[in-house]
This record gives C-alpha cells, structure tokens and sequence, in this order.
C-alpha cells in the first residue's frame, strides 16, 4: 500500500468517526436541551438517519468507520455481558417487572405491526401486491 492509498484511508476512517461522533453529540446536546426521555444516543441516530435520508451527509462518508464498528462490534457486547452476570441476581429478583412490561409492549408492537400491514396493503397503490400473491397462491 503506498502513502497517497493509505493517507486517503486514514481520512476516511477520521471522517466518518468524527461524523459518527458528531452526530453522538449532537443527540447528547439535544437531549440536554430538551428532555424527552430518550437517550442522546438514540437520538443522535435519529439526526444521523434524517441526514441521510436528505442526503446532507452521504453514505460513502460514514461508511468505513461504519464498516469498521460494525466489525467489531460483538466486542462492545462483552462489558454488557458481564454486568448481566455480575448482576443476575438482581435480574431474577426483579424478573416479574422486566419480563411483563417486555412482553407487554412486544406484544403491542406485534398488533400494531400486523393492523398497520393490513391497512398498507387495503390501500390502493398496494392492491397490485395482494393480487399477485393470491394469483400466486391459486397456481400453487
């Protein structure tokens, strides 16, 4: 690898870390400001995803460092995984108001998800799905 090859790659890998993190901290900010009760990570995604969906920040930008944290992201796990452990009796005494809310809102979502599918597909832009898969059906 010669010196112009690996000094582009060293600013693609800067560049998307500090948009990345730019755009941590730029939740972080408006959580401070505004507090909703979400965590300034989630919502420095949120401002991530919205930038590029509106193409303010491009994909080829944050890739590489994307790529990268991706890779190596089942290491980020490890800490997680030990406080679970080092924390489980904790867990299973509390485990009635973890596991009813969890399956609470699973269950929810699941219902939404399933009603809000039905009416997406009642609509009309989306009636010429539903026939091709009932043509599908009567073949088979």
């Amino acid at each position: 690898m010669n010196i112009p090859e690996l000094s582009k790659k060293a600013f693609e890998l800067v560049r998307s870390l500090a948009i990345l993190y730019l755009m941590l901290y730029l939740g972080e900010w408006v959580v401070h400001l505004v507090p909703i009760g979400i965590p300034g990570s989630i919502v420095g995604l949120l401002i991530l995803f919205l930038c590029l969906t509106t193409q303010i920040i491009r994909v080829n930008w944050i890739f590489f460092g994307a790529s990268l944290i991706i890779r190596y992201m089942a290491i980020l796990f490890v800490p997680v995984s030990v406080g679970i452990m080092k924390y489980s009796d904790l867990l299973i005494s509390q485990a009635k108001a973890l596991l009813i809310p969890n399956m609470v809102s699973s269950m929810v979502t699941l219902v939404v998800v399933g009603l809000l599918g039905d009416y997406l597909f009642s609509l009309s832009s989306f009636k010429h799905l539903r026939k091709k898969v009932t043509k599908r059906r009567n073949k088979e």
